[in-house]
């Protein structure tokens, strides 16, 4: 890798290509009359990374078009800069793109620390509905463009309720709100209760864009994080190396 920290590899194959066709592979970004030469240096979901001298010429919002020499053939998308750091720069990675690959996870995951409000249930087997008097909390763990994973607040009966396929009716608290309907795909016994796993079964359609602009927002400011620390630690133990 170009900066010399190990990414994971997020792409499978569907048209014959694997993670090595984008990582590490030469990249041309450019815009109006400009066009930078750089690394691609991480693929995940909705954004790329493109490391490459010139970084500072791109601002945010700038509209770019970008070209990938890969062994297999080059990609070329019309993208967008979203976010930029000393030495890269991130766009857009567009559905187009995208289509082209298989990626391990579907849909992006970020870890949050939000709540929200649970309202009422509906079992298993659709028989019985419940509406809660009092709404109940829940604690947001992560989230993505299809799904969540949060806890019930202090509830061990409604823990005893919630199954699989259990259907609920809440609201998201992410800074705006998002009233839902989903449906619990998993249960896993956690030390203080239990955790669950949801995908959507309804989203208004209004809010579609600005969960997706939350989870981008939040899966770049992950990324940049997790990037500083593996490079932080990888000065660490060279200069303990050297000193030994």
């Amino acid at each position: 890798m170009a900066n010399g920290y190990n990414v994971m590899k997020y792409y499978g194959s569907k048209e014959g290509y694997d993670a090595d066709v984008l990582i590490d592979s030469k990249a041309m970004l450019g815009k109006d009359d400009f066009v930078a030469t750089g690394v691609l240096t991480y693929a995940l979901g909705d954004i790329i990374e493109v490391e490459l001298p010139e970084y500072d010429v791109f601002q945010l919002g700038d509209k770019a078009k970008m070209t990938v020499y890969t062994k297999s053939g080059l990609f070329v998308m019309n993208t967008t800069v979203v976010a930029k750091e000393f030495g890269s720069v991130i766009v857009i990675n567009p559905p187009e793109n995208r289509k082209k690959f298989a990626e391990k996870r579907e849909f992006p995951r970020v870890d949050v620390t939000h709540t929200g409000r649970l309202f009422g249930l509906q079992d298993m087997n659709k028989r019985n509905k419940h509406q809660f008097e009092n709404p109940l909390g829940i604690s947001i763990k992560n989230i993505s463009i299809n799904g969540l994973g949060f806890t019930i607040n202090d509830n061990a009966m409604i823990d005893k309720i919630v199954q699989k396929h259990s259907q609920l009716e809440v609201e998201l608290d992410l800074g705006f709100t998002i009233p839902c309907s989903m449906e619990i795909v998993r249960k896993e016994k956690v030390e203080n209760g239990f955790y669950y796993g949801a995908s959507y079964i309804d989203i208004p359609t209004e809010k579609t864009n600005a969960l997706r602009g939350f989870i981008l927002t939040n899966q770049i400011e992950t990324y940049f994080v997790q990037k500083r620390e593996a490079q932080f630690k990888k000065a660490t133990e060279k200069k303990s190396a050297a000193n030994q």
